[in-house]
């Protein structure tokens, strides 16, 4: 029978091996990449199964043909003397031929390429039409003059663009490029590895080196937050733009689209940049070099660290996220809601497509090494990423290359495997049964779940006034008789007996609970959320339990105090102690503000369960007459209580005090105003803290 040209390489190799043979040494022998060769072995896989043998992986050792002596031998013989034309040697040939084209853009005749490749002339423009659709991707074509010769022909900005395409791919070969670990030397050495390899660099070694460290020396952050392969791009960029310089040609003009380049994010950045390599290869570099390197800078990838990053683009995050929500509609809508609930995967996804609009609108291109692998191997992802590709053709009318969609893949992939892992992942869910007591009816009710539910959960019980920060953090949701809603904890309110549907309410949400890990259910995004609902409820506790209170204008001010604090406590003895807490508190500072009319009273006390707010004026429109008050109209009593929360109810109870400056009206109503009015506007400044707040996080 017959083998295409490469499978018989790759036969004879292992047939004349005495043992396993390494995929990487067969491809290095045939001069083709690792990845080729794997492809290629399910094909031979099928053709060595016509002679009864099969292929053996020795693991970290290699793989081998087995089978009896005989049909190895009769595999040999079928092989014999058969000779192709090696398809890899076609490959090879054309690539040198791209590098000659980009290397040297003088005309030669044909016969100059068929004589430097050792092919005839009809191979050597057989070949050239080959490269054209690669070419014309690059907006470069080949012309071809009689008594001219051949000739690349295109933009100057273009023709750049090719030659860093050509290299990208080129390097992408070398296994420090493809394994992301591209630091220092590595780096400059990942393309003369190229070179020396057989597939040739548009790019002195020396150039890439002294362009790297220059780069790294100048340690500027976004530098440093770059993705490897966004650095990598840099320096390609930044050393074509010298190597041009070198030989004469440079962007002498900035492209019409850019406008004033001084308005534009990471200017400044770009001169700095452009700046350290005039003075490194003492040289004058053009004000139009400046947009090549900028626009680089713009479209970059960076390297996600879970924190927020600036990026510039026209379509701003409240224009991005129900993008990204329709995106993910359409890659999937099986898996959407999990999706939508990935922080890690949202913000990732956010910060990727910052620069990836940069990209679309500047038409710049981005390599993508493992394009060819993503397409083979998550054909579906891919697939589903070039449908959810078009939500961001039509908001923005971008047009979505492959390789951008590639690198879709990548981030959505990730997060579906995420979605896959957690369904798989199964572990028992902590559940706390409250009561008034925790006793009673919570003992009932446990012993009837526990029945019910069997070794799927872990249940406790706990009397109301028992849940503490710690019981809610040890535990994934409570269920209870009565209304938790000033808890902030995620309950189901279910009947003492627990009838079948209150029993599915709780099967699903236990169901649910038992495939998010545990380690993960305390995201940034769970914190902000419990923090918000703290907010709620205790701005809610607040605005309720406000009271506007009148006394004789002549009391004073300790029986204003016994008078007040008298109203926020559940007893003599704590009102004794807030009061002392007040009055120590005004030994150290007072808290009397006769230029704004009012005293503003507070303190931290554990004599007070929650923050509270209550304010208190004279009978009448006059105001407190004993001298101490230095006339002012009213006064606020503001207290917090002492436990674990303190930096909040500071923040709520500060913004109020902050209200009595900012806003006139307010202050004005706490003097003369009614209770109703001071309540309503007291609410809209707590509910512009909570909304400012929300904006925050």
């Amino acid at each position: 029978m017959e083998f295409t040209p490469r499978i018989q390489q790759i036969l004879r190799i292992m047939l004349d091996s005495k043992g396993p043979v390494n995929k990487q040494e067969i491809a290095d022998d045939i001069g083709v990449s690792k990845r080729t060769v794997q492809r290629e072995f399910e094909y031979l896989e099928l053709c060595i199964k016509r002679y009864g043998l099969k292929l053996t992986n020795h693991k970290g050792i290699g793989v081998e043909i087995q089978g009896s002596p005989e049909n190895i031998e009769k595999l040999r013989e079928d092989l014999g003397d058969q000779q192709y034309p090696d398809a890899a040697d076609r490959e090879g040939r054309r690539r040198r031929l791209l590098f000659e084209l980009l290397r040297d853009r003088t005309p030669h005749k044909l016969f100059y390429y068929s004589q430097l490749l050792g092919v005839s002339e009809a191979t050597a423009g057989s070949d050239m039409d080959a490269l054209c659709p690669w070419l014309e991707e690059s907006r470069l074509g080949i012309v071809k003059r009689p008594g001219y010769g051949v000739i690349l022909e295109g933009d100057e900005r273009d023709y750049r663009e090719a030659m860093r395409r050509f290299i990208e791919e080129t390097a992408g070969q070398s296994d420090a490029y493809s394994s992301g670990d591209i630091t220092g030397e590595i780096f400059a050495e990942a393309l003369l590895d190229a070179a020396d390899s057989g597939i040739y660099s548009l790019l002195e070694g020396d150039t890439v080196r002294r362009v790297d460290k220059v780069l790294r020396g100048l340690n500027e952050p976004k530098i440093l937050q770059l993705a490897d392969s966004a650095y990598a791009g840099l320096v390609i960029h930044i050393s074509i733009v010298i190597e041009r310089l070198q030989q004469g040609a440079a962007l002498k003009s900035v492209p019409p689209e850019m406008g004033d380049l001084e308005f534009w994010d990471d200017y400044d950045l770009a001169v700095r940049i452009l700046e350290a390599m005039e003075k490194e290869f003492e040289i004058l570099i053009p004000r139009g070099e400046l947009s090549y390197v900028l626009l680089h800078i713009r479209g970059a990838k960076m390297a996600y660290t879970g924190e927020e990053q600036e990026f510039p683009s026209d379509l701003g995050d409240d224009r991005l996220l129900p993008m990204i929500d329709r995106m993910i509609d359409v890659y999937n809508k099986d898996i959407a809601n999990e999706l939508k609930e990935d922080e890690e995967f949202l913000r990732g996804l956010l910060v990727h497509l910052r620069p990836v609009l940069v990209r679309l609108s500047t038409g710049l291109r981005i390599h993508n090494p493992i394009l060819e692998d993503i397409k083979e191997e998550y054909a579906e992802i891919f697939e589903a990423c070039r449908r959810a590709a078009h939500v961001i053709t039509e908001e923005t009318g971008y047009e979505v290359n492959e390789e951008e969609v590639g690198f879709l893949a990548m981030h959505f992939g990730a997060a579906q495997e995420r979605v896959k892992e957690n369904k798989q992942y199964t572990r028992k869910v902590n559940i706390g049964i409250v009561c008034a007591s925790g006793f009673g009816v919570a003992r009932l009710m446990m012993t009837r779940l526990k029945d019910k539910l069997g070794d799927k959960a872990i249940l406790k019980a706990y009397g109301k006034g028992e849940i503490n920060k710690y019981v809610i953090t040890g535990t994934d949701f409570f269920v209870s008789t009565m209304n938790l809603d000033q808890l902030p904890v995620d309950y189901l309110q279910v009947s003492p007996l627990i009838p079948p549907k209150d029993l599915n309410k709780i099967e699903y949400k236990l169901e649910d609970y038992s495939h998010i890990r545990r380690d993960t259910t305390e995201t940034p995004f769970n914190r902000r959320l419990d923090e918000a609902y703290f907010l709620i409820r205790e701005i809610k506790s607040i605005i309720r339990r406000y009271k506007r209170m009148e006394t004789s204008e002549t009391i004073r001010f300790r029986e204003l105090l016994q008078f007040m604090t008298m109203q926020v406590t559940d007893s003599l003895h704590a009102a004794a102690a807030l009061r002392d807490g007040i009055e120590a508190r005004e030994r150290l500072n007072s808290q009397i503000f006769p230029e704004l009319g009012i005293a503003l009273l507070h303190c931290r006390s554990g004599a007070v369960r929650e923050p509270v707010f209550i304010s208190c004026t004279p009978r009448g429109d006059g105001n407190f007459k004993e001298p101490y008050f230095k006339g002012i109209r009213a006064a606020l009593l503001m207290c917090m209580p002492v436990d674990d929360d303190r930096k909040m109810h500071a923040e709520v109870l500060g913004s109020i005090s902050g209200s009595m400056i900012t806003n006139p009206y307010f202050l004005k109503l706490i003097k003369t105003g009614r209770e109703d009015e001071i309540r309503a506007e007291l609410a809209k400044e707590l509910k512009c803290f909570f909304f400012d707040y929300l904006d925050k996080v």
